[in-house]
């Protein structure tokens, strides 16, 4: 009691007057840990001590317009992050995605299912970026959302972007199914995986995730409801997006692809150990180190690809989740600095979820010398030499007639594929390890 007087009669007003205002705050943090925070008020909240609260009541300001201050700094470093990053993103992978387009009918399209797997999932790419990076370009450097122009292009907006990226995402998993069977099953790889297959597992997912992400054309849109923005059309729509469909979600776009995918690569660097052990003895030191090199080599790009799609793709999904709930629990008015926090979270999530659509093509691409050797060819960089000076001696010396000569180039794949089969079976063959590295990462 006696220190409560001392520190009333010792700071009183006309003292606080004369006195720094951090003095002032100094001695407050000791009156709070000498005594209690009730009699602290009681001894200093006085009539007289007005004074006090309009210390108090500063501070709360300067929070404020510290707390406003640093606001503003998130809204300009999320703006200036979609305005520099959208474009990258975009440029980076489009020109990337039309490499290997014109590689993959440079090499031959129609010759191998991969590629048309690659080539295939190259377009669903460009697709994603085009219409999904573009959007956030244009909101944040001129102010305007393309969503919010029309009902029916928020409805066609919403429902390529998502059908896009799970399409992409079902791809990665067939190429992985695909690489597995050629390394496990070689020799009738060439009759499970026929083109026929390939069109038709392409057609069937193309039909189930359209059934997937169909409902934006009658759940979404623009109405009095949404108040000119695109978003659900009713509460009950609103409970559906918010707290079904994000697991779905999540689910297509990156839960089942990325443990599909793992399974495959696991599969994948087993087999090609398995193969490495078994023929160290027959190959020869300078061949063996080649052919370790290249399997670390993928064994590495098959780690990276993997983590990085699970690091791309599943951050996005779960702030879709928490999102759903986080609105619900707390007005959109209230706690402007948390809301936008997230906001800014939301937005790294995003850009690494556009990231993996423009990173696709050199991740799958990087340990195929063949595409690198038809890239210098397609960039002007290397003269393509033809295979044909061999057998031209054969062709000319035998004149054979033109179907016999076409049927001859029909099966020259066929051919080169069980061979390779052949040779990876038997190991007589002290390249045959190198010719199964490329089958699993053409």
């Amino acid at each position: 009691m006696t220190v409560k007087r001392q520190l009333g009669s010792k700071f009183s007003i006309s003292h606080i007057d004369s006195v720094q205002e951090e003095n002032v705050r100094t001695v407050f943090r000791i009156c709070c840990i000498t005594m209690n925070h009730t009699t602290f008020w009681k001894t200093f909240a006085t009539p007289d001590n007005s004074m006090l609260s309009n210390l108090l009541s500063t501070k709360e300001v300067n929070n404020n317009s510290h707390n406003d201050s640093s606001d503003e700094d998130l809204e300009n470093a999320m703006k200036w992050l979609w305005k520099i990053f959208s474009v990258v993103f975009l440029v980076f992978g489009l020109i990337g995605n039309l490499l290997a387009v014109l590689v993959f009918r440079k090499i031959g399209v129609s010759k191998r299912p991969t590629l048309f797997f690659l080539f295939v999932l190259a377009i669903t790419d460009s697709v994603v970026l085009v219409t999904g990076l573009s959007r956030y370009w244009i909101l944040n450097t001129f102010e305007l959302d393309i969503r919010k122009l029309s009902d029916l292009g928020c409805k066609i907006h919403l429902f390529v972007i998502y059908f896009s990226m799970h399409y992409s995402s079902w791809i990665l998993v067939f190429v992985g199914i695909e690489r597995v069977i050629k390394t496990y099953l070689p020799l009738q790889f060439i009759r499970i995986v026929t083109f026929r297959r390939v069109y038709v597992s392409l057609i069937i997912l193309f039909v189930i995730l359209s059934g997937v992400d169909l409902h934006y054309f009658w759940t979404n849109g623009i109405n009095n409801f949404t108040k000119g923005d695109c978003s659900s059309l009713k509460d009950e729509y609103e409970n559906f997006d918010d707290f079904v469909f994000v697991y779905i979600d999540f689910t297509f776009l990156s839960a089942a692809p990325f443990a599909i995918m793992l399974i495959c690569n696991v599969l994948l660097v087993r087999a090609l150990r398995r193969i490495q052990r078994n023929r160290a003895s027959m190959m020869h030191n300078v061949i063996f180190r080649r052919t370790q090199l290249v399997s670390n080599k993928l064994t590495k790009m098959l780690l990276v690809s993997t983590c990085y799609f699970l690091i791309a793709t599943v951050p996005v999904s779960v702030i879709f989740i928490w999102d759903s709930y986080r609105r619900r629990l707390q007005n959109e008015n209230s706690d402007r600095h948390s809301k936008i926090v997230f906001d800014f979270a939301k937005t790294i999530t995003y850009l690494a979820q556009y990231s993996n659509y423009s990173v696709n093509f050199y991740l799958y691409s990087m340990t195929n010398d063949k595409f690198w050797t038809k890239l210098k060819i397609v960039c002007g960089c290397h003269k393509e030499i033809k295979r044909s000076t061999i057998t031209s001696y054969k062709i000319n010396s035998q004149t054979p007639s033109p179907s016999s000569s076409s049927r001859m180039m029909e099966s020259q794949d066929e051919l080169e594929t069980n061979a390779e089969a052949v040779f990876n079976l038997t190991g007589f063959e002290t390249q045959s390890f190198s010719s199964a590295i490329e089958g699993v990462v053409e």
